[in-house]
């Protein structure tokens, strides 16, 4: 969908108006690495997907669908220490702390949490957003990537600690929860916010049981293949239910992106 195209490079071209650090140069060097990478920028999309529905000012959701990429990819960053998944690889290229050490690394991922929190709260950043809904962006992006969110989830991951449906809530689907969320705000729709969030959460279930089946691990190790096709197939049905209760309707744009996430599999399925 050349919209979807369209909106990439605006993300892309507000994301270097917005990240300003130059000193010091590794520490900088290493917080724009993985962030200036070619990505599908699903977050931010699916941000400014939701306020080109409901009629908010796109630019704002950008802006604001920035702050949750840049706190994606310090996940990521984290995610590949020794500590943690121990990755030498990511997107063919060596890993952060591969590339500029374990300590830079840890720093640069530091630095991009806290430089999300920055940007969402500089003067003027927002055109269209009062104090109070600034404030409320703040609060949903600080839940659902923190221990209610996202770092929880990484938490029960290392520790295996809980269900790989409840890691996975919090672990994944917090920062899509947050990314629907966002639209909404930007929108000036605080009356659809639950729906939104319960929809991220469908979307972010689905995304990463998709993941799940194309890496051979989590859901598929769990379930074995067709029946994580299945369970894919499932979470695919209520966030296409999902979007008709919340918005009325089937935006293109938004079941355009569940489409392509459910299609990674299909498709996979039917290829010889």
């Amino acid at each position: 969908m050349e919209k979807i195209s369209l909106w990439r490079e605006r993300i892309d071209k507000r994301l270097k108006e917005l990240f300003l650090p130059t000193y010091p140069e590794d520490l900088a060097s290493a917080m724009a690495y993985y962030l200036f990478q070619p990505g599908k920028r699903i977050r931010p999309i699916i941000t400014v997907a939701v306020a080109e529905v409901l009629g908010g000012d796109e630019e704002d959701a950008i802006t604001a669908g920035c702050a949750v990429e840049m706190i994606h990819n310090y996940s990521l960053i984290h995610d590949d220490l020794p500590a943690m998944d121990n990755d030498d690889l990511r997107r063919g290229m060596p890993t952060c702390h591969k590339k500029f050490g374990e300590a830079i690394a840890i720093l640069a991922g530091d630095a991009l949490l806290t430089y999300a929190f920055e940007v969402l709260s500089r003067p003027k950043v927002f055109k269209t957003l009062s104090p109070q809904e600034i404030i409320r962006v703040i609060h949903i992006v600080s839940v659902k990537s923190g221990i209610e969110g996202m770092v929880g989830g990484q938490a029960l991951d290392i520790k295996r600690s809980a269900d790989l449906y409840r890691i996975n809530l919090k672990k994944t689907a917090a920062l899509f929860e947050a990314s629907f969320m966002l639209g909404g705000v930007v929108s000036k729709r605080e009356d659809l916010i639950g729906g939104l969030e319960e929809l991220g959460r469908n979307f972010g279930l689905l995304f990463q049981i998709t993941d799940d089946i194309l890496d051979r691990d989590g859901y598929f190790e769990l379930l074995g293949e067709e029946e994580a096709k299945d369970k894919a197939g499932e979470m695919y049905r209520k966030v296409i239910d999902g979007l008709e209760r919340v918005f009325g309707s089937k935006p293109a744009s938004i079941k355009f992106l569940a489409d392509k996430v459910y299609n990674r599999v299909r498709e996979e399925a039917s290829s010889p």
